[in-house]
């Protein structure tokens, strides 16, 4: 027959060994632990088969190994008495010949009081019947003094509790395994490594033109100078005629220069029949003012002329040297713009290469954190289905085991 080791592995598909989970001394336990929980269980026709036989004299009590007492009897010197139970507060009572319940050695007593079990009357050889709890070694096929119908209920105990120590060893070996504390581990070290080991690129400072890099235009000058025309004033050698006009009541007074005024009073003179010869003389006089005044407007419009033809030049020259200056200041502009592209896009060009390059390193690092991680998640999944197919199997033989335990009864 199988020994119940192998019985176990059947039942559990672990392989038990000196230093597995559970070791052989611990499935030892198990199977002791079994034997006694199923006694502890068996009904009262069964209780017999697992019991031994106890000797001592009487008055010399004698230590209990169990509270599960079967027969106690008491050698009368042929037979042996069968001995009925009392409590341990009658003894007293029981050894005075007087007592109604007084022990003899036909009609002897016991009691357990102090886990100790005694009887009375003394001085005679005892014997009893107790239920022995045996102990059960992986190695054995058999239970000495047990009942053989309930010897597989050991064996499903140990299997049930087989599987309970590899469930309590799988958690404390996924807290512990090595392989995955050493991946947890890798993975730290390769997100640790994003701070300590990859520089990262500092953004360069862009370069920028102020006001101060291109010298502005300067404006034109053309507010100053500005030609007025003035109208011509008859003083110096034109007053004469103005004096002598007056003289003949032509003007009203020194200011007043009115030409057709002057021309009324001519023709009215003539009109009047009064001296042509005086009004031909007023009226050469008119002309030669007029003639006179016209020379000097014409003189006053070739000096404003004159004057114009200088400031128009002057505008035109101010305005051709601002649009050299515009045209330099537009060129030394487009220069440093194309220089500042120059400069900045040569900046921006190596931060973007740095840049890229911070980025790989990163994506190496966390892509080997993410391996190591994988790696991780693949023992977990092995554990799991193991524990899961663990859990479920201690499951089954916990209930074939409850079920052979309501069939002894």
């Amino acid at each position: 027959m199988a020994t119940f080791e192998v019985q176990v592995e059947g039942l559990t598909s672990l392989t038990i060994d000196g230093s597995s989970a559970p070791t052989q001394d611990e499935l030892t336990q198990f199977l002791t632990d079994g034997a006694k929980e199923v006694i502890n269980s068996l009904p009262p026709n069964l209780l017999p088969l697992c019991a031994s036989s106890n000797t001592f004299t009487s008055g010399s009590a004698d230590t209990l190994v169990t509270g599960k007492i079967l027969n106690v009897f008491r050698n009368d010197g042929d037979i042996n008495q069968p001995c009925r139970k009392i409590q341990p507060r009658q003894k007293g009572r029981v050894s005075d010949p007087e007592d109604m319940a007084y022990a003899t050695i036909t009609d002897p007593v016991y009691y357990i009081d102090n886990n100790s079990l005694d009887v009375l009357p003394s001085g005679g050889s005892c014997s009893y019947s107790a239920v022995a709890y045996p102990s059960v070694a992986y190695g054995a096929s058999a239970i000495t003094a047990f009942p053989n119908e309930a010897e597989h209920l050991v064996v499903l105990y140990g299997a049930v509790k087989s599987l309970q120590n590899v469930l309590g060893n799988k958690t404390v070996s996924l807290n512990n395994s090595d392989a995955i504390s050493v991946a947890l581990t890798a993975i730290n070290t390769e997100l640790d490594k994003i701070v300590t080991d990859v520089h990262v690129p500092v953004a360069p400072a862009i370069n920028t033109i102020s006001y101060t890099d291109v010298t502005a235009p300067s404006k034109a000058a053309i507010d100053g100078n500005v030609p007025t025309y003035t109208k011509p004033v008859f003083t110096g050698a034109s007053s004469f005629y103005l004096t002598e006009m007056e003289a003949g009541t032509i003007g009203d007074a020194a200011s007043d220069i009115d030409a057709e005024h002057w021309f009324s009073i001519a023709g009215q003179l003539i009109e009047d029949n009064e001296d042509v010869e005086l009004a031909s003389a007023h009226l050469q006089k008119i002309s030669t003012f007029i003639n006179a005044y016209q020379v000097d407007i014409q003189n006053e419009l070739n000096e404003f002329n004159k004057e114009n033809a200088k400031y128009q030049a002057n505008i035109q020259a101010e305005m051709a040297k601002h649009n050299s200056d515009l045209q330099v200041a537009i060129a030394n502009g487009n220069k440093n713009m194309e220089k500042l592209v120059s400069d900045n896009s040569g900046k921006i060009q190596k931060y973007s290469n740095e840049l890229q390059s911070y980025q790989a390193q990163i994506g190496k690092l966390v892509q080997s954190a993410q391996g190591y991680g994988n790696e991780v998640q693949s023992r977990l999944q092995v554990h799991t289905a193991q524990y899961s197919w663990y859990e479920k199997q201690q499951a089954k033989l916990q209930a074939d085991y409850d079920k052979g335990l309501q069939a002894l009864s």
